[in-house]
């Protein structure tokens, strides 16, 4: 996990980094291991010592990351899922009946999306 965090933050825009780094949200239920947040960190912490500042030691002091891991984040998916739901709710282009499905299969959700 903490090699996808890097490899996306460094495949960001150079000007977004230090910010990527300073937050870092850990969210769904599988984020509730013991000691996931610190482990996480020292190896994002490792890898950017090796890949980006080369061993240099001294410049680590200037790298600032934050991992957030909020209490309640193992229902937070379900919930930014919730919101999402409740304001796409009137706007029928977001939603797709059974019915719709059964008679389309992938090639209904494909138009549907705009990839067909």
């Amino acid at each position: 996990m903490a090699d996808m965090v890097f490899e996306m933050i460094q495949d960001a825009d150079i000007d977004t980094r230090a910010e990527y780094y300073k937050h870092i949200v850990l969210s769904g239920g599988s984020s509730m291991y013991p000691g996931l947040p610190s482990r996480l960190e020292k190896d994002i912490k490792d890898r950017y010592l090796r890949d980006v500042l080369k061993g240099n030691v001294d410049r680590m002091k200037k790298f600032k990351i934050k991992i957030e891991d909020p209490p309640r984040r193992k229902h937070m998916v379900f919930l930014g899922g919730s919101v999402l739901a409740d304001i796409m709710k009137d706007r029928a282009e977001f939603w797709m009946t059974k019915r719709e499905y059964d008679e389309g299969g992938i090639r209904a959700v494909l138009a549907k999306i705009g990839k067909s």
